[in-house]
């Protein structure tokens, strides 16, 4: 390359240059946001301010470290942001991460942070560039509409499909941990909606799903399973606390959903996760099962499914059920049911 070739490519790259600066004034104009610069060799973070009322600079030296100890990032989202910052400083990426951070207000509110790695010839990164937006107001309407979707319109409670797959992946993600599955049904449901019509049924079925909420932790996920069939996924509790929150609820329902000529009534089964293998499903049909076994001696009362001990309530043929004994001829046990007279 002669001079005159030379002084062409330089004047050829101050154009470019220029052009690059112009488009990046008006970027800068024309959108609010938090921009951020990190040297990963000094550990250093230089944050540019870019609001109306705010045009600032900030630099960090030993950024992990602050990162660590200051409030402005949630406590759950501290270590993942720093991971993702290593691996932008480490390996070229172009990604984005989800976080909360406290807003203006004070108050934790979701962020998106969008960055990439700045690399030299040799893939060294020199430099981890982003944009950080605040991004509250969209994910708070994601969160609603995904809530609609997972939500049984009348009771408020998750629906059958919400349901499934919130165990599902709570089974999946803690092998080990202590669970119970519930099956509720009311007694005499149809008989309700056939006496005071359909209207009134509803009112009941909200009822109680309202005093199932109260009956039972936040942590509980809860579901109306289809008309009058409710579930309860109880986790990291003994079975004495369960046992007690079913009897509080049915003499809360039978106390408080008045206006018909006889009390509300339930029937209720209850089973206990036996191992890692037990998926869903396997849950789902013991307590199904033992559900059953209260409506047929009686209702207004609930069983225990006892197969993890010694004695256990065997699987039950529902067009074929006369009686309820164990294979052998033994009386099937109602171990840790509890009938509840009104």
């Amino acid at each position: 390359m002669d001079r005159v070739e030379y002084e062409e490519r330089i004047r050829e790259l101050e154009v470019q240059l220029k052009l690059m600066e112009e488009r990046c004034n008006i970027l800068m104009e024309t959108t609010a946001a938090l921009l951020f610069e990190y040297h990963p060799r000094e550990d250093r973070m230089v944050f540019i301010f870019n609001y109306p009322e705010n045009k600032s600079r900030k630099e960090i030296e030993g950024y992990h470290k602050y990162a660590k100890e200051t409030e402005l990032v949630h406590p759950d989202f501290v270590g993942k942001l720093l991971y993702a910052l290593e691996r932008a400083a480490n390996e070229s990426v172009r990604a984005e991460i989800e976080y909360l951070g406290k807003g203006p207000n004070g108050e934790f509110q979701w962020h998106k942070a969008i960055y990439c790695s700045v690399a030299d010839d040799r893939g060294q990164v020199l430099r981890v560039v982003g944009r950080i937006r605040n991004i509250h107001d969209s994910v708070k309407e994601r969160q609603n509409m995904i809530r609609k979707m997972e939500i049984d319109f009348l009771t408020g409670l998750y629906n059958k499909g919400a349901a499934t797959e919130k165990i599902t992946e709570w089974l999946h993600e803690n092998p080990d941990s202590e669970a119970y599955m519930i099956m509720l049904d009311l007694d005499d449901f149809k008989a309700i909606n056939d006496t005071y019509g359909h209207a009134f049924g509803d009112v009941v079925l909200k009822e109680s799903a309202a005093l199932m909420e109260k009956c039972f932790s936040k942590e509980s996920i809860l579901s109306r399973f289809g008309g009058d069939e409710f579930i309860v996924f109880v986790m990291g509790e003994p079975l004495s606390e369960v046992e007690g929150r079913i009897s509080r609820l049915m003499e809360r329902m039978k106390e408080e959903i008045t206006g018909m000529d006889w009390p509300l009534h339930c029937s209720v089964g209850i089973t206990a996760r036996i191992s890692p293998g037990d998926d869903f499903e396997a849950l789902f049909n013991r307590a199904d099962n033992v559900m059953y076994v209260a409506k047929q001696t009686g209702r207004n009362r609930y069983f225990v499914d006892r197969r993890h001990m010694p004695r256990a309530v065997r699987q039950v043929d529902r067009p074929e059920w006369r009686q309820n004994q164990e294979p052998g001829g033994e009386t099937l046990q109602a171990e840790g049911g509890t009938e509840h007279e009104s």
